[in-house]
Protein backbone atom coordinates (compact mmCIF):
# COMPACT_ATOMS: atom_id res chain seq x y z
CA UNK A 1 0.00 0.00 0.00
CA UNK A 2 1.69 3.22 -0.70
CA UNK A 3 1.98 5.69 1.94
CA UNK A 4 0.73 8.75 2.17
CA UNK A 5 2.18 12.17 2.76
CA UNK A 6 1.18 12.10 6.71
CA UNK A 7 2.51 8.87 6.86
CA UNK A 8 6.33 9.59 5.49
CA UNK A 9 5.98 12.88 7.73
CA UNK A 10 5.64 10.51 10.26
CA UNK A 11 8.53 8.60 9.70
CA UNK A 12 10.77 11.88 9.16
CA UNK A 13 9.73 13.39 12.57
CA UNK A 14 10.99 10.33 14.02
CA UNK A 15 14.56 10.72 12.21
CA UNK A 16 14.37 14.23 13.40
CA UNK A 17 14.19 15.64 9.42
CA UNK A 18 11.82 18.53 10.36
CA UNK A 19 13.17 21.16 7.62
CA UNK A 20 12.02 17.72 5.10
CA UNK A 21 8.39 17.64 6.70
CA UNK A 22 7.80 21.36 5.90
CA UNK A 23 8.73 20.85 2.12
CA UNK A 24 7.11 17.55 1.96
CA UNK A 25 3.59 19.14 3.96
CA UNK A 26 3.23 22.88 2.89
CA UNK A 27 2.04 21.79 -1.02
CA UNK A 28 -0.06 19.39 0.44
CA UNK A 29 -2.25 22.33 3.08
CA UNK A 30 -5.38 22.23 0.18
CA UNK A 31 -5.24 18.38 0.69
CA UNK A 32 -5.09 18.13 4.51
CA UNK A 33 -6.94 21.49 5.83
CA UNK A 34 -9.54 19.49 8.10
CA UNK A 35 -6.81 17.43 9.58
CA UNK A 36 -5.52 18.16 12.86
CA UNK A 37 -2.40 15.64 12.78
CA UNK A 38 -1.13 17.81 9.43
CA UNK A 39 -1.34 20.77 11.33
CA UNK A 40 0.48 19.48 14.46
CA UNK A 41 3.18 18.10 12.20
CA UNK A 42 3.42 21.42 10.46
CA UNK A 43 3.64 23.46 13.26
CA UNK A 44 5.62 21.20 15.24
CA UNK A 45 8.36 20.92 13.02
CA UNK A 46 8.50 24.60 12.58
CA UNK A 47 8.83 24.99 15.65
CA UNK A 48 11.73 23.03 15.66
CA UNK A 49 13.59 24.62 12.97
CA UNK A 50 13.07 28.22 14.84
CA UNK A 51 10.24 29.61 12.65
CA UNK A 52 7.66 31.02 15.15
CA UNK A 53 5.47 32.99 12.69
CA UNK A 54 4.89 29.31 11.02
CA UNK A 55 4.40 27.65 13.66
CA UNK A 56 2.13 29.89 15.59
CA UNK A 57 0.01 29.45 12.38
CA UNK A 58 -0.30 25.67 11.92
CA UNK A 59 -0.65 25.10 15.59
CA UNK A 60 -3.58 27.47 16.21
CA UNK A 61 -5.33 25.54 13.00
CA UNK A 62 -4.68 22.30 15.09
CA UNK A 63 -5.96 23.97 18.05
CA UNK A 64 -9.85 25.02 16.32
CA UNK A 65 -9.70 21.94 14.59
CA UNK A 66 -9.50 19.92 17.79
CA UNK A 67 -9.28 22.35 20.72
CA UNK A 68 -8.96 19.60 23.72
CA UNK A 69 -6.23 17.88 22.53
CA UNK A 70 -2.96 17.34 24.91
CA UNK A 71 -0.33 17.51 22.11
CA UNK A 72 -1.22 20.08 20.37
CA UNK A 73 -1.15 22.13 23.72
CA UNK A 74 1.82 21.35 24.63
CA UNK A 75 3.20 22.10 21.39
CA UNK A 76 1.53 25.71 21.79
CA UNK A 77 2.93 26.34 25.06
CA UNK A 78 6.55 25.23 23.94
CA UNK A 79 6.04 27.97 21.19
CA UNK A 80 5.00 30.43 23.81
CA UNK A 81 7.90 29.49 25.86
CA UNK A 82 9.96 29.95 22.73
CA UNK A 83 8.77 33.34 22.49
CA UNK A 84 9.11 34.07 25.75
CA UNK A 85 5.61 34.31 26.21
CA UNK A 86 5.52 32.94 29.02
CA UNK A 87 2.01 33.28 30.98
CA UNK A 88 0.58 31.93 27.73
CA UNK A 89 2.55 28.82 28.21
CA UNK A 90 1.90 28.42 31.80
CA UNK A 91 -1.91 28.87 30.87
CA UNK A 92 -1.53 25.86 28.63
CA UNK A 93 0.17 23.68 30.77
CA UNK A 94 -1.75 24.38 33.63
CA UNK A 95 -4.70 23.48 30.71
CA UNK A 96 -3.32 20.35 30.48
CA UNK A 97 -3.30 19.62 33.88
CA UNK A 98 -6.87 20.28 34.35
CA UNK A 99 -7.65 18.13 31.63
CA UNK A 100 -4.82 15.27 32.18
CA UNK A 101 -4.20 15.56 36.14
CA UNK A 102 -0.71 14.02 36.28
CA UNK A 103 0.43 14.66 32.58
CA UNK A 104 4.42 14.35 33.18
CA UNK A 105 5.10 16.98 30.10
CA UNK A 106 2.94 19.54 31.49
CA UNK A 107 4.98 19.34 34.89
CA UNK A 108 8.28 18.94 33.49
CA UNK A 109 7.32 22.46 32.13
CA UNK A 110 6.42 24.20 34.94
CA UNK A 111 9.13 23.13 36.64
CA UNK A 112 11.42 24.85 34.07
CA UNK A 113 9.40 27.54 34.04
CA UNK A 114 9.36 27.85 37.74
CA UNK A 115 13.40 27.82 37.63
CA UNK A 116 13.51 30.10 34.42
CA UNK A 117 11.47 32.27 34.39
CA UNK A 118 13.27 35.59 33.95
CA UNK A 119 14.17 36.91 31.03
CA UNK A 120 17.98 35.68 31.50
CA UNK A 121 16.87 32.40 32.33
CA UNK A 122 14.39 32.45 29.25
CA UNK A 123 17.52 33.49 27.04
CA UNK A 124 19.96 30.37 28.62
CA UNK A 125 16.89 28.32 27.99
CA UNK A 126 16.53 28.94 24.40
CA UNK A 127 20.49 29.92 23.35
CA UNK A 128 21.59 26.52 25.48
CA UNK A 129 18.85 24.12 23.53
CA UNK A 130 17.44 22.83 26.60
CA UNK A 131 14.68 24.30 25.57
CA UNK A 132 13.59 21.70 22.99
CA UNK A 133 12.99 19.23 25.57
CA UNK A 134 10.01 20.41 25.80
CA UNK A 135 9.23 20.04 22.01
CA UNK A 136 6.98 17.14 21.51
CA UNK A 137 8.96 14.00 21.15
CA UNK A 138 6.00 11.75 19.11
CA UNK A 139 4.83 12.22 15.89
CA UNK A 140 1.68 10.72 16.60
CA UNK A 141 -1.08 12.56 17.54
CA UNK A 142 -3.30 10.92 20.11
CA UNK A 143 -7.62 11.22 20.17
CA UNK A 144 -8.86 14.33 21.40
CA UNK A 145 -10.04 14.76 24.99
CA UNK A 146 -13.85 15.62 25.13
CA UNK A 147 -14.25 18.07 27.88
CA UNK A 148 -17.34 16.20 28.96
CA UNK A 149 -15.24 13.14 29.75
CA UNK A 150 -12.93 14.84 32.51
CA UNK A 151 -14.89 17.63 34.40
CA UNK A 152 -11.74 19.16 36.64
CA UNK A 153 -12.10 22.90 38.39
CA UNK A 154 -9.32 25.07 38.11
CA UNK A 155 -8.93 24.38 41.97
CA UNK A 156 -7.80 21.10 40.90
CA UNK A 157 -5.54 22.26 38.38
CA UNK A 158 -3.84 24.63 40.42
CA UNK A 159 -3.50 22.12 43.58
CA UNK A 160 -1.82 19.64 41.11
CA UNK A 161 0.32 22.38 39.92
CA UNK A 162 1.28 22.86 43.65
CA UNK A 163 2.05 19.18 44.04
CA UNK A 164 4.00 19.12 41.37
CA UNK A 165 6.21 22.04 42.21
CA UNK A 166 6.29 21.52 45.72
CA UNK A 167 4.88 25.26 46.52
CA UNK A 168 2.05 27.04 48.31
CA UNK A 169 -0.90 28.11 46.43
CA UNK A 170 -0.33 31.62 46.60
CA UNK A 171 3.26 31.25 45.84
CA UNK A 172 2.82 29.50 42.87
CA UNK A 173 -0.03 32.37 41.61
CA UNK A 174 2.61 34.72 42.49
CA UNK A 175 6.02 32.77 40.35
CA UNK A 176 3.44 31.35 37.00
CA UNK A 177 0.32 33.26 37.04
CA UNK A 178 2.22 36.83 37.32
CA UNK A 179 4.88 36.59 35.00
CA UNK A 180 5.82 39.62 33.04
CA UNK A 181 4.12 41.73 35.65
CA UNK A 182 6.46 44.72 35.02
CA UNK A 183 9.06 45.72 32.15
CA UNK A 184 12.59 47.14 34.15
CA UNK A 185 14.15 48.26 31.05
CA UNK A 186 11.30 50.49 30.47
CA UNK A 187 11.52 52.11 33.41
CA UNK A 188 15.03 52.16 33.47
CA UNK A 189 14.57 54.89 30.00
CA UNK A 190 13.97 58.28 31.67
CA UNK A 191 14.38 61.77 30.91
CA UNK A 192 17.70 63.69 32.11
CA UNK A 193 17.66 67.39 33.89
CA UNK A 194 18.14 68.97 30.69
CA UNK A 195 15.67 66.99 28.92
CA UNK A 196 12.69 68.27 31.17
CA UNK A 197 14.12 71.95 31.28
CA UNK A 198 14.06 72.31 27.34
CA UNK A 199 12.09 69.86 26.19
CA UNK A 200 11.68 71.16 22.93
CA UNK A 201 13.33 72.86 20.26
CA UNK A 202 12.19 76.01 18.31
CA UNK A 203 12.61 76.54 14.73
CA UNK A 204 12.39 73.71 11.94
CA UNK A 205 9.63 72.16 9.85
CA UNK A 206 8.08 69.22 12.13
CA UNK A 207 4.97 67.10 11.22
CA UNK A 208 3.68 67.34 14.65
CA UNK A 209 4.26 70.56 16.93
CA UNK A 210 3.79 69.80 21.08
CA UNK A 211 4.33 72.46 23.78
CA UNK A 212 6.93 71.39 26.36
CA UNK A 213 3.93 69.83 28.68
CA UNK A 214 2.50 68.10 25.82
CA UNK A 215 6.39 66.54 25.03
CA UNK A 216 6.80 65.72 28.73
CA UNK A 217 3.68 64.33 28.99
CA UNK A 218 3.52 62.06 25.95
CA UNK A 219 6.87 60.62 27.09
CA UNK A 220 5.70 59.57 30.43
CA UNK A 221 2.32 58.03 28.49
CA UNK A 222 4.46 56.05 26.32
CA UNK A 223 5.88 54.47 29.40
CA UNK A 224 2.52 53.76 30.88
CA UNK A 225 1.28 52.04 27.52
CA UNK A 226 4.38 49.63 27.53
CA UNK A 227 4.02 48.88 31.10
CA UNK A 228 0.59 48.12 30.85
CA UNK A 229 1.34 45.21 27.51
CA UNK A 230 -0.19 48.11 25.21
CA UNK A 231 2.80 47.95 22.67
CA UNK A 232 0.79 49.45 20.02
CA UNK A 233 -0.61 52.64 22.06
CA UNK A 234 3.01 53.17 22.89
CA UNK A 235 4.06 53.16 19.75
CA UNK A 236 2.06 56.03 18.48
CA UNK A 237 2.95 58.22 21.28
CA UNK A 238 6.58 57.28 20.55
CA UNK A 239 5.99 58.39 16.54
CA UNK A 240 4.40 61.28 17.76
CA UNK A 241 7.54 62.29 19.49
CA UNK A 242 9.52 61.17 16.49
CA UNK A 243 7.91 63.41 14.14
CA UNK A 244 7.71 65.93 16.64
CA UNK A 245 9.79 69.30 17.52
CA UNK A 246 11.09 67.38 20.74
CA UNK A 247 14.81 67.65 21.66
CA UNK A 248 17.20 65.41 20.35
CA UNK A 249 17.84 63.77 24.01
CA UNK A 250 13.47 62.87 24.16
CA UNK A 251 13.52 61.65 20.25
CA UNK A 252 16.65 59.42 21.36
CA UNK A 253 15.16 58.23 24.55
CA UNK A 254 11.93 57.29 22.63
CA UNK A 255 13.98 55.28 19.71
CA UNK A 256 15.27 52.96 22.62
CA UNK A 257 11.70 52.56 23.85
CA UNK A 258 10.92 51.76 20.09
CA UNK A 259 13.34 48.64 20.53
CA UNK A 260 11.33 47.16 23.38
CA UNK A 261 8.04 46.05 21.13
CA UNK A 262 7.14 42.85 21.78
CA UNK A 263 6.24 40.20 19.03
CA UNK A 264 2.77 40.44 18.00
CA UNK A 265 0.11 37.77 18.53
CA UNK A 266 -2.99 36.89 17.49
CA UNK A 267 -4.86 36.87 21.10
CA UNK A 268 -2.19 39.53 22.57
CA UNK A 269 -2.79 42.13 20.00
CA UNK A 270 -4.73 45.43 21.38
CA UNK A 271 -5.08 49.06 20.22
CA UNK A 272 -5.30 47.25 16.44
CA UNK A 273 -5.60 50.38 14.55
CA UNK A 274 -8.13 50.68 11.54
CA UNK A 275 -7.58 51.09 7.58
CA UNK A 276 -8.55 54.35 7.95
CA UNK A 277 -6.60 55.86 11.12
CA UNK A 278 -3.41 54.24 9.29
CA UNK A 279 -4.18 55.85 6.09
CA UNK A 280 -5.17 59.01 7.67
CA UNK A 281 -1.81 59.93 9.23
CA UNK A 282 0.78 56.57 7.86
CA UNK A 283 4.33 58.01 9.96
CA UNK A 284 2.09 57.59 13.16
CA UNK A 285 1.34 53.87 13.02
CA UNK A 286 4.75 53.10 11.88
CA UNK A 287 6.18 49.62 13.68
CA UNK A 288 2.27 49.23 15.11
CA UNK A 289 0.57 45.55 14.84
CA UNK A 290 -2.75 45.47 12.84
CA UNK A 291 -5.45 42.30 13.26
CA UNK A 292 -7.20 42.93 9.20
CA UNK A 293 -9.80 40.59 7.50
CA UNK A 294 -10.09 40.37 3.68
CA UNK A 295 -8.18 38.55 0.80
CA UNK A 296 -5.19 38.01 -0.74
CA UNK A 297 -4.69 38.84 -4.64
CA UNK A 298 -1.97 38.64 -6.87
CA UNK A 299 0.04 36.58 -4.89
CA UNK A 300 3.77 36.14 -6.06
CA UNK A 301 6.23 33.41 -4.66
CA UNK A 302 10.62 33.56 -4.80
CA UNK A 303 12.05 31.60 -2.59
CA UNK A 304 10.07 31.27 1.04
CA UNK A 305 8.83 34.68 0.77
CA UNK A 306 5.75 35.43 -0.73
CA UNK A 307 3.93 38.69 -2.00
CA UNK A 308 0.99 40.22 -2.75
CA UNK A 309 -1.82 42.61 -2.06
CA UNK A 310 -4.03 42.82 0.42
CA UNK A 311 -7.56 43.54 -0.04
CA UNK A 312 -8.04 44.93 3.40
CA UNK A 313 -12.28 44.87 4.69
CA UNK A 314 -12.89 42.36 1.24
CA UNK A 315 -13.64 39.33 3.27
CA UNK A 316 -17.06 39.19 3.04
CA UNK A 317 -16.70 40.62 -0.97
CA UNK A 318 -18.81 43.26 -0.03
CA UNK A 319 -16.83 46.41 0.87
CA UNK A 320 -13.03 47.42 -0.26
CA UNK A 321 -12.14 49.41 2.27
CA UNK A 322 -8.00 49.50 0.43
CA UNK A 323 -5.29 47.72 -1.04
CA UNK A 324 -2.40 47.19 0.65
CA UNK A 325 1.04 45.34 -0.47
CA UNK A 326 2.21 42.54 2.05
CA UNK A 327 5.01 39.68 2.20
CA UNK A 328 5.55 36.75 4.50
CA UNK A 329 7.75 34.10 5.03
CA UNK A 330 7.34 30.49 5.06
CA UNK A 331 3.64 30.48 5.33
CA UNK A 332 1.06 29.64 2.42
CA UNK A 333 -0.88 32.33 0.96
CA UNK A 334 -4.64 31.49 -0.41
CA UNK A 335 -6.33 33.28 -3.05
CA UNK A 336 -10.30 33.78 -3.29
CA UNK A 337 -11.17 33.25 0.73
CA UNK A 338 -11.44 35.16 3.74
CA UNK A 339 -8.35 35.93 5.68
CA UNK A 340 -7.50 37.60 9.48
CA UNK A 341 -3.80 38.21 8.66
CA UNK A 342 -1.72 39.52 11.72
CA UNK A 343 0.90 42.16 10.47
CA UNK A 344 3.53 44.53 11.43
CA UNK A 345 2.90 48.17 9.34
CA UNK A 346 6.09 49.46 7.66
CA UNK A 347 5.05 53.31 7.26
CA UNK A 348 7.59 55.16 8.37
CA UNK A 349 8.14 56.98 4.74
CA UNK A 350 4.58 57.17 4.64
CA UNK A 351 3.67 54.19 1.94
CA UNK A 352 1.74 51.76 3.96
CA UNK A 353 3.45 48.18 3.46
CA UNK A 354 2.53 45.17 5.73
CA UNK A 355 5.29 42.20 6.92
CA UNK A 356 2.89 39.39 7.50
CA UNK A 357 3.26 37.14 10.69
CA UNK A 358 0.41 34.78 10.74
CA UNK A 359 -2.06 34.09 8.49
CA UNK A 360 -6.01 32.92 9.62
CA UNK A 361 -8.65 31.51 7.26
CA UNK A 362 -11.85 32.21 8.22
CA UNK A 363 -14.43 29.46 8.26
CA UNK A 364 -17.65 30.45 8.73
CA UNK A 365 -17.12 34.31 8.97
CA UNK A 366 -14.40 32.85 12.41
Amino acid sequence: MAKTALDRADRLFSAGRFGEIISLLEPQVPVYRESPHFYFLLGTSCLHVGDTGGSFTYLKRAQQLSPDNTEIALALAALHVRRSETEKAVALYLGVLERRPGNKAAQRALSVLRKESTPEGLAALIESGRIERLYPRSPRLPPGISGGLIVVGIGLTLLAAVVVLGHPLSRLASQLLSIHVARPQVAAVVLNAADRSHPVTSGGSFRYVLTEEETLATFERAKAYFQQYRDNAALIEINRLLGSNANEGIKEKAGTLKSFVGQPDFRTVRDSPSFQMVAADPYLYDGCSVLWRGMAANVRTQGDHTAFDFLVGYDEKKQLEGIVPAVVVGVPVFVDRALEILATLRSGTGTVQLDVVAIHELLNGK
